[in-house]
């Protein structure tokens, strides 16, 4: 059995936060790649302050209104990831709506996309009754709740309708779902709708993303405007 929560609050027990668009189905490919580990971080300072421990490992990707910011690698981009030196690598990305999404004090979390929902779904039936929450919560993106809606149908198939299970009527085409959100949308008008069919892929990347560490951030040390935390995921082994 699963419960969903739409709320940002912390979980009863293991969670799975589900985001597509737009870091989510690039961390889990990240990991399929090689990657050794991948950062969330709340922002591109706090991105520079981990890739700085490690600057000969470090893959640094994010991007502001589609560009990577200044001393970055690359964009949070599914179809660049096939061309970049990924194997052996710390990744940190830049992704501040999915550092947003987790509270610090929770600390069993896996990551969901479509991409990775078999080996999700094969996960979840192992963890005692999993929170199914979307990236973006108390505000979640519309391409989560569609995903998470997705997962839960499978988890779930006898379980009263939902508003994710809901909406998935209406989009039951992942790539439409993906198109008409926000988040996809702003890819749209980078003309990089290509990215919206590689996200909607479902269960390519055999790969779990676990959260295995947080790391905070105190303002007064780093010069940031508020104390922030940054998570790191590493394969799940089951």
């Amino acid at each position: 059995m699963c419960r969903v929560d739409l709320c940002l609050r912390p979980a009863r027990g293991p969670l799975i936060l589900v985001e597509v668009l737009p870091a989510g189905s690039v961390l889990t490919r990240l990991l399929a790649l090689g990657a050794r580990e991948v950062w969330v971080a709340p922002g591109p300072k706090v991105a520079r302050l981990l890739a700085e421990a490690f600057p000969e490992e470090a893959l640094l990707l994010g991007e502001v209104e589609g560009f990577p910011p200044e001393g970055f690698h690359g964009r949070l981009s599914l179809l660049d990831l096939e061309a970049a030196e990924v194997r052996g690598r710390r990744a940190v990305l830049s992704a501040p709506t999915l550092n947003a999404s987790l509270l610090p004090e929770e600390e069993e979390v896996y990551l969901a996309s479509l991409r990775n929902a078999k080996a999700v779904l094969e996960a979840a039936r192992e963890l005692e009754e999993p929170t199914l929450r979307p990236s973006g919560a108390p505000e979640p993106l519309l391409s989560a709740v569609v995903a998470l809606g997705f997962l839960k149908r499978k988890l779930a198939p006898e379980a009263p309708p939902s508003l994710p299970t809901l909406l998935l009527k209406a989009f039951p085409d992942p790539q439409e779902a993906l198109f008409q959100s926000p988040e996809g949308q702003a890819l749209h008008r980078q003309g990089r709708t290509e990215e919206l069919a590689w996200a909607s892929l479902i269960g390519v990347d055999p790969v779990v993303p676990k959260l295995a560490e947080v790391r905070f951030f105190p303002k007064e040390a780093h010069g940031l405007s508020r104390d922030r935390y940054a998570q790191r995921f590493v394969p799940w082994k089951g």
